[in-house]
C-alpha cells in the first residue's frame, strides 16, 4: 500500500493521535474505510456504447457506505495491508455497531475525503 498521508505540515490536532495499529504517536496517515451492506436487488440498466447501436443491459446492484478512518504511523502507513490492519477495522467500534444492524461488506478507500460515518452509494455491476 503507498503511503497515504497528504503533504500538509501535522497540525496540533493529529500531535496526538496514536497509530490504530502499533499505538506509535504521531499517526499522521489517514486511512479511510468503508462498511457497507446492498440497499436493492440486482436491476437491469440499459446502455449503449457511445449512444449508438442497439442497447445492451446490464446488471447494478446499489450500495450504502458508511466511512470510518483509521489512524496509522508512517512505519504502519507503508506497510501493505495486512491481517493486523483487517483485524483492527474488525474491531473497530463504528464496524461492530453496523455489522450488528446488518452491515457486512467492507473495503479501504484511500481516496476518500469525507467525514467520518459520512454515508455514500454506489451503484456496483452484479
Amino acid at each position: 500500500m503507498k503511503e497515504l498521508s497528504r503533504s500538509e505540515p501535522a497540525t496540533s490536532s493529529s500531535l496526538g493521535r496514536l497509530c490504530s495499529l502499533c499505538g506509535d504517536s504521531p499517526a499522521a496517515i489517514r486511512l479511510p474505510f468503508a462498511v457497507g451492506r446492498p440497499e436493492s436487488a440486482p436491476q437491469v440498466k440499459a446502455y449503449r456504447f457511445l449512444g449508438i447501436g442497439p442497447r445492451r443491459r446490464r446488471f447494478v446492484q446499489r450500495h450504502r457506505w458508511v466511512w470510518f478512518v483509521l489512524w496509522l504511523c508512517r512505519r504502519c502507513g507503508s506497510e501493505p495491508p495486512s491481517d493486523r490492519l483487517w483485524n483492527a477495522i474488525q474491531n473497530h467500534p463504528g464496524t461492530l455497531r453496523l455489522v450488528h444492524e446488518g452491515f457486512t461488506e467492507t473495503r479501504l478507500g484511500p481516496e476518500f475525503q469525507g467525514q467520518e460515518e459520512e454515508i455514500t452509494f454506489t451503484d456496483d455491476p452484479v
